[in-house]
């Protein structure tokens, strides 16, 4: 016996709790990068680790709303299909977020300090650079990771 409004409900649930758990995780690590620089464009990582969890959101939204429509019946292919969105979304960005987070780690535990503008921000601190452009490159084809699942799950949705 198949039960196609609890699958949709676990889809929903499942994109929420899977993109929202890589969210926190790279946010963490976000966090303390954006705490060890002085410059506010250090918080670009933090940003972009909220936006995994706004994915979940928006899908979890869109599932959900198809359970509480009284004139549409879901069928079992249905059922699959929502569940199937929900976890293509969540882990997807919990995937994306697991990897943001662990790039983040690194740059945290070797003391590595982004240069912009040809400036260090502390110059006494800042032995090992890297260029902000590569940086930021790199946390966003880590992100994109979860937008893929994201453009999966709306295809499904429909």
């Amino acid at each position: 016996m198949s039960l196609p409004a609890l699958h949709t409900g676990l889809g929903a649930a499942l994109a929420l709790f899977l993109c929202g758990g890589g969210a926190a995780y790279a946010t963490a690590h976000a966090s303390v990068f954006a705490t060890r620089h002085k410059d506010k464009i250090a918080m670009v990582p933090v940003i972009q680790a909220g936006v995994l969890a706004v994915y979940g959101i928006i899908i979890g939204y869109l599932i959900s709303n198809k359970i509480t429509v009284e004139d549409a019946i879901i069928t079992d292919v249905d059922g699959y299909k929502y569940l199937c969105a929900g976890l293509s979304v969540g882990l997807a960005c919990l995937a994306s977020g697991y990897s943001m987070g662990n790039y983040l780690s690194q740059l945290n535990a070797e003391g590595y300090f982004f240069v912009r503008k040809g400036k260090a921000g502390d110059k006494d601190i800042a032995s090992k650079k890297f260029d902000f452009t590569t940086f930021v490159l790199c946390l966003i084809f880590q992100e994109s990771i979860g937008l893929y699942g994201l453009i999966v799950a709306l295809f499904l949705v429909g």
